[in-house]
């Protein structure tokens, strides 16, 4: 629905000149191949069809293996409604036997691609040396930061939601929590009650947790400790109860690495600069949130975080027409609104001279 009223809406592009008048003409890309993920099956591949399609391109999608019915049931409703066959084809199936079969195809001209920082790597190594359009959207390991004049009745749930809504399997999760010195002891006791209290579901799958559970053995190696959480939960499915881990340095490796479960690691700081280096001193730059009482302080160290996206006082307070990507390991492009248009179009100058 965003990207249908965007192609209403947006003007045509005209530069004039004293002589002449420029229009910028968009074309179709032609072919395009859409990676997506397991963790927000319909969201993150819809995000890449619609733009896709509205900009007069065809379709090549892989769903995750893992979850392949949402795109498949969506595939058979976008036919169901009258989407002409051919524009969308969705292939199911493992990343080396399809997904690279995609990228390495000559006929598809652009890629975009959300997943994993390690697959990303693949994914541009193949395309780079073909010269084809690539968008990676990759793993964060992201920072939220608690400075000294914020208020914890409204942090303490911002940053519990930031850290575990849909199990913590969202790049945007804020897994690193960076606490002011003269908060710190105030607010981790709150966070810890917060988080007992805030239902999850599981885990994408038993290898997943088992991985999280790796991490939460590593932490302890690491000389952290588990103020809560990271035990299996009863019922149907792979549970395992949300984790707080105290004590760890900012520099090991449950603190700079993506693990992309139920586990947020919390640090203390005493400056602004020490914050920032902290915040900026992982291989990702995706996302980060600040939280302050004094809105434009907040504003201030917000941009000099090595990220693409930075909240202030909220998380995932999204607007579909505003760029989403990383920098670093994070990714390369963004999408979201007008950039996603320009990605799957190519841009052509045609230039009028007025007549003599």
């Amino acid at each position: 629905r965003f990207f249908a009223e965007l192609g209403r809406t947006r003007p045509e592009q005209t530069f004039a000149m004293d002589d002449a008048m420029n229009y910028v003409l968009r074309k179709p890309v032609g072919v395009v191949g859409l990676i997506s993920p397991w963790n927000l099956p319909l969201y993150l591949l819809t995000w890449k069809v619609a733009p896709a399609l509205l900009m007069g391109n065809a379709i090549v999608a892989k769903p995750s293996e893992i979850t392949p019915l949402t795109a498949h049931r969506f595939s058979e409703l976008a036919h169901e409604a009258g989407l002409p066959a051919g524009l969308l084809n969705v292939l199911h199936g493992l990343g080396p036997e399809v997904g690279q079969p995609i990228v390495e195809h000559p006929r598809i001209a652009a890629i975009s691609f959300t997943g994993g920082t390690a697959t990303g790597r693949i994914v541009a190594a193949t395309a780079a040396p073909m010269f084809k359009k690539l968008s990676l959207e990759l793993g964060g390991k992201n920072a939220t930061v608690i400075l000294e004049d914020a208020d914890l009745d409204t942090v303490v749930p911002g940053v519990v939601r930031a850290g575990f809504l849909n199990s913590g399997q969202i790049c945007l999760c804020g897994s690193r929590v960076l606490v002011h010195a003269s908060l710190y002891d105030a607010f981790v006791p709150r966070f810890v009650e917060a988080v007992e209290a805030f239902g999850i579901g599981p885990v994408i799958s038993a290898n997943h947790r088992e991985k999280v559970e790796g991490y939460l053995a590593l932490a302890l190696e690491e000389g952290g400790q588990i103020l809560t959480g990271g035990t299996r939960g009863e019922g149907t499915g792979f549970h395992l109860t949300p984790a707080v881990i105290a004590g760890l340095s900012p520099e090991s490796r449950c603190a700079t690495e993506e693990i992309f479960g139920p586990v947020v690691t919390v640090h203390a700081f005493e400056t602004e600069e020490e914050a920032l280096a902290i915040a900026n001193g992982t291989e990702y730059g995706l996302a980060g949130s600040v939280w302050t009482g004094d809105p434009e302080r907040g504003r201030r160290f917000a941009a000099l975080m090595d990220t693409g996206m930075v909240w202030v006082n909220t998380w995932l307070h999204r607007d579909l027409r505003v760029p989403f990507g990383g920098v670093k390991h994070s990714g390369v492009g963004r999408e979201g609104g007008e950039w996603s248009l320009g990605f799957f179009s190519e841009a052509v100058n045609i230039c009028v001279a007025d007549e003599t």
